[in-house]
This record gives structure tokens, sequence and C-alpha cells, in this order.
């Protein structure tokens, strides 16, 4: 059986999927916190009702961030403030190795990963990949697997509270971890 790592935010849960044994709780936490400490680029897919909000908090807590919207429209505050917005998942991927997805259905996570321009195409080894669409457990399984061949790492990041909520979502994480 798969154990599972899991991380909770102030108004999100996230777990970390994984095929063979746990990787040590210290070694991802040092992951993720040395990213959101460095102020390391952040990428961000998705700036929809919950996407927006929590792409300017991250904005607002400093950290840069590499932006990408299937509406162009979506991107432009972000561009005028100085984020740097490119035209694929892909392009997002080449630039960040910290990338948060969220997007509203499984086939939009689907393109998003493993499209023609998806993340898939330019991830890098040891990125981080945060998805918190909304999507099926079975797709986020099997994008597990896909970011897990190329050397990176999934979790999946369920967020609940709707909108209004996730502007409230920070970039700190706390470590919690379970046997699986």
């Amino acid at each position: 059986m798969a154990a599972s790592l899991w991380l909770r935010g102030a108004a999100s849960g996230l777990r970390y999927w994984s095929r063979g044994q746990r990787p040590a709780a210290a070694g991802l936490a040092a992951v993720c916190s040395r990213s959101m400490a460095s102020k390391t680029p952040v990428g961000f897919i998705g700036l929809g009702n919950m996407g927006n909000p929590m792409a300017k908090n991250l904005m607002k807590h400093g950290y840069p961030l590499v932006i990408y919207d299937v509406f162009p429209d979506a991107c432009k505050e972000f561009q005028e403030a100085g984020e740097q917005v490119v035209s694929s998942p892909a392009d997002v991927a080449d630039k960040a190795d910290r990338i948060i997805t969220m997007l509203p259905t499984s086939m939009n996570a689907i393109e998003a990963y493993s499209g023609a321009n998806g993340i898939l195409k330019k991830v890098k080894k040891g990125s981080l990949l945060i998805d918190s669409s909304t999507i099926d457990p079975s797709v986020s399984k099997e994008l597990a697997k896909e970011v897990e061949k190329m050397g990176a790492v999934f979790m999946d990041a369920p967020v609940s509270g709707g909108y209004k909520k996730s502007s409230e979502i920070v970039p700190e994480i706390e470590v919690v971890t379970l046997k699986g």
C-alpha cells in the first residue's frame, strides 16, 4: 500500500501520493520551506474564481509568480503588477520548479499536465507540482504516476471554503505524517 504524507495549510489539505516508500517528512518539509523562504518563482496555472485570489495572496506575500491561464484577460492584472505571464503550462514548468494548478475540471487538469504544451513537456527533475484543481481522485493518482516518471513530486491539494476563503490561503505549510 502506498504511504501518504499529508500537508495542511490554512484553508487547504495537501496530500502527497507515492507508489513507493514514504519520503522522509523532514526532507519534504525542507523542500517546501526552502522554496518558500527563498522566494523563488512560483508557477501558477488557473486564475479563475479560486486561483485568482490564491495567486494574489502569494503575490501579496512577496512571491514572484510565473502565470498562465487559458483566458489571457485573466492574466492582465498580474502582468500589470510585474508578474511574468507565459503562453503555456510548459512555459511555466520551464521557468518555475514549484507549480500550483487550480483548474475547474479533470479534463482541464489532464490538458495542463499532459497536453501538447503541458507541464510534463518541460518539467524539471525535482520540481514540486501542487494540484488544487477540482478533479476526480483517480485522475489525480494517474497524474501523480506521470509526474513521478519525470522525476518530479506531485501533491494533491484540495481546497475547501469556496472562492472567498481562497484569498486567505497563505504559503506557510505544516507537515503532518500519517501511516498509509
